[in-house]
């Protein structure tokens, strides 16, 4: 499986033959050896084309949060200070590429912690934590100024990310979502798990299940059901930490779900709908102003989390 200078190994997904949860290692070369990470020395394995399969963490980012069964992660490159700080952009290529493969497709990371961590580099060994999946990714601009991309890597057996990260979670006395509902959102990947709190279910019924964005209507059922998602505007859990309340949701249809959340949809102040793509203004957002107070904060929380590419929208 691997050559003998200890060249890169096939990739696969999935937790590596042999190992368990908590299991030390000493050094690159035993995680290596055991097949928990197939590139000796390197902290991240893989590529744009095929994805992240294993990262280990030695915490050489300032940026970088290590929550247990959630890790804000910082992409690579950028260069760094002694500080840990990064010194010029970075860029959505190679591995950083992958991760985001990673979030669209769903596919695992095996996660790899470095324990008494010092100068960036881990003095006592390693520390097999186990799986994870891209809950989230986003791009910002550091107090430098210096474009920074980071990931949201959650534990694969913590049910809801959101409660994790905020204690915020369904209650099953007054969840009332409808089967249809509920069978839609079991489909759904789950880098995009739908959340069908009481303040989602009321904005995706003022719109009659209308796209504020498309002012589509999915008809799913032949008794005329329809079907749309609850896209929070600033996004739920840390670091972002927005609300959950019907002035920060959106009534959605699942596209312009994923293109909002992936910032190739942007909204300005006026409320116009811009293409992150090409930074083009290409529609307005159908708002009932007199029942739905969308903050303007809200969006401009969204548009400061797409740094790259909400260019010079500031706060229009």
């Amino acid at each position: 499986m691997s050559s003998s200078n200890g060249s890169p190994k096939k990739i696969y997904f999935g937790p590596p033959p042999g190992v368990v949860e908590g299991q030390p290692f000493a050094s690159h070369n035993e995680l290596y050896a055991k097949n928990v990470h197939r590139q000796r020395g390197a902290g991240i394995s893989g590529t744009a084309a095929e994805g992240v399969d294993s990262i280990v963490a030695s915490g050489g980012y300032a940026a970088d949060e290590d929550h247990g069964d959630i890790i804000i992660y910082t992409a690579r490159g950028g260069d760094r200070d002694k500080s840990g700080h990064i010194t010029k952009d970075q860029e959505l290529t190679g591995s950083n590429a992958g991760l985001v493969l990673n979030f669209r497709e769903g596919l695992p990371i095996r996660f790899v912690r470095g324990l008494g961590i010092v100068s960036g580099k881990a003095r006592k060994g390693y520390e097999y934590a186990g799986l994870y999946h891209v809950d989230d990714y986003w791009g910002v601009r550091t107090a430098r100024g210096h474009l920074m991309w980071q990931y949201r890597l959650v534990k694969d057996d913590i049910e809801d990310p959101l409660q994790a990260a905020t204690g915020v979670c369904a209650d099953p006395d007054t969840d009332d979502s409808t089967e249809l509902e509920r069978s839609v959102a079991k489909y759904i990947s789950t880098q995009r798990r739908v959340r069908n709190t009481k303040h989602v279910r009321a904005i995706k019924a003022l719109y009659g299940n209308a796209c504020q964005m498309c002012r589509t209507t999915l008809a799913v059922g032949l008794d005329g059901a329809t079907y749309s998602e609850g896209a929070h505007i600033h996004a739920l859990g840390a670091p972002h930490l927005g609300p959950d309340e019907p002035d920060n949701i959106l009534s959605l249809c699942p596209n312009c779900h994923v293109l909002f959340d992936n910032g190739a949809r942007l909204i300005t102040d006026r409320f116009e709908i811009v293409d992150g793509l090409t930074q083009q203004i290409i529609g307005d957002l159908y708002v009932k102003h007199d029942v739905h107070k969308v903050k303007r904060k809200y969006l401009r929380a969204h548009r400061r989390r797409w740094a790259d590419r909400s260019g010079d929208l500031g706060d229009l």
